[in-house]
């Protein structure tokens, strides 16, 4: 059987060694890995955080790969850590075709193996554009979303062929390996959207980085998978979405041109809510907040199923509550960590600002986008229409906004080293700038 996606898949990532790319895809890739490492370190202290960095160090692996901020293990584990670290707060990177936090697992199966393999920055940023790249053209063409739509998490789905593709392309595998290692990847992918809301979310960003280094580490010793699972009738696609006849995105692969439909989040929570989000900070200068009466969003079919929790209990859960978050957001609040609290859900003027919230679906409303109206206790009605959300390509945040995001969450943590890190980090291309993050971060906390 011809299989012409995964063959393709496997050539772009084996002649990854000979490609070159322009310097705004580095700089893309550089955006990618200080917004990861951020969101990573500041979640250092989460629940989730700490049940999973426990449980690996409780396996007492032995390995060279650096945890953040914490001791070394094997590389596959050190990247279940990272990853997801870098996904417990919602608060990293999305590629908005197939909506997945690809930055996250790709980045942590990269530095992993990096420093396994003593690879340099140069070899590091070519496996990371070339999983993101492999998984973002994959994940395009709709099934991703669609993905989604029956209900599972991209992120997981894709993350672990960004991570595989990443881990090939430092272990250096050949051409057949390398299928094999996508085909190794593949067949374990999972992820259910009824998760969001707990640590579950957070852990399909870890296990998809786990298991790509996993799929690759096995593909180099051997391992032999189903090379067919991206063509075959019934398999990848088939499975994941089975209704009419999804296929995976057919565009061609790029040097990279995939990085600039990344997006970067300003608000710590669900993607699909930063509409609305813009939407009430865009209103708030215009109405006094005891004088609302109703509050009415238009929203997009997919946040209705997934961030339209209507009474949020627990901060997790207010992530992916567009009433909790526009109440937020009208009372002046940043929707920054600090506003998932117990403290800040518990605030009477919250409550009552979310049950005044109402959703309605509207077909002509975008998945990033949002149509906000507050009625007045005068009779009046105030409007607004946000196309596309902040940090999108469209309307994109700046490297000043990703260094203030990047101090507010590392400063906790890192003190005085805090700079250091950013500026080696902003520098990546440059030698030496890998083994100064990876020592600035090799501390236990």
């Amino acid at each position: 059987m011809t299989n012409p996606v995964g063959e393709s898949a496997a050539a772009f990532i084996t002649a990854a060694k000979g490609r070159t790319y322009s310097p705004d895809v580095i700089d893309m890739a550089k955006r990618c890995l200080v917004d990861w490492m951020g969101v990573a370190i500041g979640a250092i202290d989460q629940p989730v955080s700490r049940a999973v960095r426990e449980t690996v160090l409780a396996w007492r692996a032995e390995g060279t790969a650096q945890i953040l901020c914490g001791p070394k293990t094997a590389p596959a584990l050190a990247a279940l850590v990272n990853a997801t670290m870098g996904h417990a707060l919602d608060f990293d990177d999305t590629r908005g075709h197939a909506p997945s936090h690809l930055s996250s697992p790709t980045w942590s199966a990269v530095l992993a193996l990096a420093q396994a393999q003593g690879a340099n920055e140069e070899q590091a940023l070519n496996a990371f554009i070339t999983g993101y790249e492999i998984a973002a053209v994959l994940g395009d063409g709709g099934i991703g979303n669609r993905m989604q739509a029956a209900g599972f998490h991209p992120t997981p789905v894709f993350g672990r062929l960004a991570a595989a593709s990443a881990a090939s392309v430092l272990l250096g595998l050949s051409q057949d390996q390398t299928a094999n290692a996508l085909g190794a990847a593949a067949t374990t992918a999972g992820g259910m959207t009824a998760s969001f809301g707990t640590m579950g979310k957070p852990l399909h960003s870890g296990n998809g980085a786990m298991e790509g280094v996993l799929a690759a580490e096995l593909a180099s010793r051997g391992f032999e998978a189903a090379q067919h699972l991206f063509d075959a009738d019934g398999a990848f696609a088939d499975t994941l979405v089975q209704t009419e006849s999804p296929k995976l995105g057919d565009a061609a692969f790029t040097a990279g041109q995939s990085l600039f439909d990344n997006s970067f989040k300003p608000y710590a929570c669900g993607k699909l809510i930063h509409g609305h989000i813009d939407a009430a900070r865009e209103l708030r200068s215009e109405l006094d907040i005891n004088a609302i009466e109703t509050i009415h969003c238009h929203v997009a079919a997919i946040s209705s199923k997934l961030v339209g929790h209507p009474t949020p209990n627990e901060p997790l859960q207010g992530k992916f509550s567009i009433a909790f978050c526009v109440a937020v957001a009208l009372l002046g609040y940043p929707v920054q960590l600090a506003d998932f609290s117990s403290k800040r859900m518990e605030d009477p003027r919250v409550r009552a600002l979310m049950e005044r919230v109402s959703l309605s679906i509207n077909s002509d409303v975008g998945r990033y986008g949002a149509v906000m109206e507050i009625s007045l206790t005068d009779g009046n009605t105030l409007r607004t229409t946000i196309e596309r959300s902040r940090g999108n390509p469209e309307n994109p945040v700046s490297w000043e906004d990703l260094r203030e995001k990047f101090d507010g969450l590392v400063q906790p943590v890192l003190g005085d080293e805090t700079d250091p890190l950013y500026r080696a980090l902003r520098s990546f291309e440059q030698p030496g700038s890998l083994t100064q993050i990876l020592a600035l971060v090799s501390r236990e906390n």
